[in-house]
């Protein structure tokens, strides 16, 4: 995941970007259609990173857990990765929310061009917003890999040393 997650996100911002800049040449029905596919694909990109993101959390989550719980380790690597959750959870809400304001103004300056501008400023708001929520994402992603490896450690060595020990019977 950290390997492949700046590439992923690079990918994505320029696509955020570009959707925003083919954005400004729309005039009426010139463009337009470029535009609302490219964003359409954008947006969903967009929130598919942020999801995958969660799911990642999710699924280490629950494995830190598993390896503390049948290991009878520390627990508190358990309060750490609900934090990193926690925080995430915040982050990954911030920036979906901004590419649904961003598409629900796109659609109403389809049909009432007063909102263009609107709609200008929630895309900058919502690439500024996005690129702030993916670093902070990916250093999470780090910690969180670090505690993984951590725990994972401890779980191999407690059930080294549980298989090493002799056997009362």
């Amino acid at each position: 995941m950290n390997r492949v997650f700046p590439a992923v996100v690079f990918a994505d911002l320029l696509l955020l970007t570009v959707t925003a800049v083919l954005g400004t040449t729309v005039d009426g029905t010139h463009l337009f259609g470029q535009h609302f596919s490219l964003a359409l694909f954008t947006s969903l990109l967009t929130v598919l990173i942020h999801v995958v993101v969660f799911t990642y959390f999710s699924a280490t989550g629950r494995m830190i857990s598993q390896a503390v719980w049948i290991g009878h380790l520390d627990h508190a690597p358990l309060d750490r990765v609900r934090h990193f959750k926690a925080r995430v959870i915040r982050w990954v809400a911030g920036a979906v929310g901004t590419i649904v304001l961003v598409g629900s103004l796109g659609a109403t300056c389809a049909t009432d061009p007063a909102w263009r501008w609107g709609h200008a400023a929630a895309a900058i708001l919502a690439i500024a917003i996005n690129a702030v929520a993916f670093h902070i994402e990916f250093g999470y992603i780090l910690q969180n890999r670090e505690l993984m490896t951590t725990v994972l450690d401890q779980y191999d060595a407690a059930r080294a040393s549980r298989d090493a020990a002799p056997n009362k019977v």
